[in-house]
């Protein structure tokens, strides 16, 4: 399942040519990964404060295609491309209508917050990761390669 998240940009988000500015694509993909866990019944909050439980970004890749702009109406497609035991890498896909405007690959690791290691997911949140998989059948279209003038 691919989660959808509709964003609108704000003056904030830009700089002074009202281009939005590239690290605000890593927020909007971390707002999309954390609405779709959301989605399926992750709650990273108790998962932190609960059971001393972290996910963390290890690694991410950021592939820019046209500019957003101020007050664009984006939409963050946000799915889990691969799940391990240990790390997923989630694919968010931001998007102004059809038009592609970045995409972001993010490398998310379970840590153990008391002790700043790697650990296993805890079944239940593998369990909701997996409901964010997408099968062969519903991969998303690879990016058109978009050249702004």
């Amino acid at each position: 399942m691919s989660h959808k998240l509709s964003y609108s940009v704000i003056f904030g988000d830009t700089d002074a040519g009202g281009i939005v500015y590239h690290p605000r694509y890593l927020e909007m993909a971390e707002r999309g990964r954390n609405e779709a866990g959301r989605s399926v019944g992750l709650d990273v909050g108790e998962l932190f404060s609960q059971r001393q439980t972290g996910l963390a970004l290890r690694r991410a890749d950021m592939v820019f295609h046209t500019p957003a702009l101020f007050d664009d109406r984006l939409t963050i497609h946000t799915h889990v491309e691969k799940l391990g035991a240990a790390r997923a890498l989630w694919m968010s896909r931001i998007q102004r209508g059809a038009r592609s405007i970045c995409t972001v690959r993010a490398e998310i690791i379970c840590m153990n917050r008391v002790k700043h290691a790697p650990q296993m997911f805890p079944e239940d949140v593998r369990n909701a990761m997996q409901q964010l998989t997408l099968s062969a059948r519903q991969k998303l279209p690879v990016a058109s390669k978009e050249v702004y003038s």
